[in-house]
């Protein structure tokens, strides 16, 4: 049997076996001797080499890189680089998840994977480092949540805000009542990115149906968009819900934190187009609004202007306003009613970086408590998003004819 095609019942033997190793070996070595972590990644792409590299250094305990994989020579080539010569190389995840040596897993695959490879890695008894957004669908989502329920093992979602010293400070503003009532919240995420390449060529070679996975047999190529569908598989639905999951599922988790308890909204409406980044099918520029028990909050995304660089979080209560972004938090007192704008009450500037994520995923796997962003919370994150997903492709338009007569369509 040639690599990469090793069989789901072998598979689930081995992962078994790993399992009982990882409890009678794997522990007692590891975390009795010199609390080393001995990891593996599945989805060595630029995110997953740039966590492989905050996992290095981390100040928790010592990690090691016992296993690299990927589909694509080019990824695995970089992050074989990083992982050191003592690493084996993977073209098939299950292979990976059946070394015994390796007790936890980080899963940077697209979208479409995260759910298979997450029952997977627990199936073999592995604590789980998995980026966001958290699943596919809604219903992908609660499987991986029982699933992870029925196991023992920890779960991180990537949403590395939920560990932030300054979001957390935030949170403890709001939690204050410093902002009073909170009716309107609004995130947005601007950035003026530039057109698809045509005729990209790939740098290695690609297991193209190995990616393609579970989405199907997929379109490589959309017209002279060579190897559009692998370079910019976030814009494809097979594999996305696109950046309304993507980056939304970082900024809609802040607000139901702050706001909802962490709960899902009730219902979205949402409207978005493709303007610039062709052949997307997932738009590049959207506005969704979501329906709270005590607010709404709108999410909105442009692809083709960067006013306002970046992302922000706006938290519009009747005594104040808390604004959030990557450079920190501010707080404005409100002017009242044709008052003039007044300056910042409460400020901090600051970074979000994903090093203090990663220390308590490490800190979890030592002391086998629950981490920062486990399942349910990664889960609820990007409901809303999903939500928002389904009302684009299934939306109700209220369209003004030229008669001046209202005719309503779907879609």
């Amino acid at each position: 049997m040639r690599k990469g095609e090793m069989s789901r019942r072998r598979f689930l033997r081995q992962a078994g076996g790993a399992a009982l190793g990882l409890t009678a070996y794997s522990y007692s070595r590891v975390l009795g001797a010199n609390q080393r972590v001995v990891m593996g990644i599945i989805g060595s792409g630029g995110r997953g080499r740039g966590l492989m590299s905050i996992f290095l250094k981390a100040k928790t305990c010592p990690v090691e890189f016992a296993g690299v994989c990927d589909v694509y020579e080019a990824n695995l080539v970089q992050g074989m680089q990083i992982a050191g010569p003592r690493a084996k190389n993977y073209e098939d995840y299950r292979e990976l998840l059946a070394n015994r040596d390796i007790q936890a897993v980080i899963i940077a695959t697209p979208d479409h994977w995260h759910h298979r490879q997450l029952l997977d890695a627990l199936a073999a008894g592995k604590d789980v480092y998995l980026e966001k957004p958290m699943s596919w669908s809604i219903e992908q989502g609660l499987e991986m949540v029982s699933a992870t329920r029925q196991s023992k093992q920890i779960v991180q979602v990537g949403m590395q805000r939920r560990s932030a010293p300054l979001v957390l400070e935030a949170l403890q503003i709001v939690k204050e009542g410093t902002l009073g009532e909170v009716n309107m919240a609004r995130a947005q995420w601007f950035w003026n990115m530039a057109p698809l390449t045509k005729n990209r060529q790939l740098k290695g070679r690609l297991n193209w149906q190995q990616f393609c996975g579970p989405a199907g047999p997929q379109p490589l190529d959309r017209g002279e968009y060579k190897n559009v569908s692998f370079l910019n598989w976030r814009y494809f639905w097979a594999f996305s819900g696109g950046n309304m999951t993507d980056q939304g599922t970082h900024l809609m988790d802040v607000i139901q934190w702050f706001l909802n308890d962490g709960q899902p909204p009730r219902a979205a409406v949402c409207y978005g187009q493709v303007y610039r980044l062709q052949p997307s099918e997932t738009p590049d520029t959207f506005c969704a609004v979501f329906e709270y028990p005590k607010f709404l909050a709108t999410w909105t995304l442009a692809y083709t202007n960067s006013f306002q660089d970046g992302w922000r979080i706006i938290l519009q209560g009747n005594k104040a306003t808390l604004e959030l972004d990557n450079d920190g938090y501010r707080v404005y007192p409100d002017p009242g009613r044709g008052g003039k704008p007044v300056a910042a009450s409460q400020q901090k500037q600051g970074s979000l970086p994903s090093e203090p994520h990663v220390e308590n995923f490490l800190e979890c796997i030592h002391s086998r408590r629950q981490p920062n962003a486990p399942v349910e919370v990664g889960h609820h994150a990007v409901l809303a998003p999903h939500l928002a997903n389904l009302a684009y492709k299934y939306a109700t338009r209220a369209v003004l004819q030229p008669n001046g007569k209202v005719t309503f369509t779907r879609g």
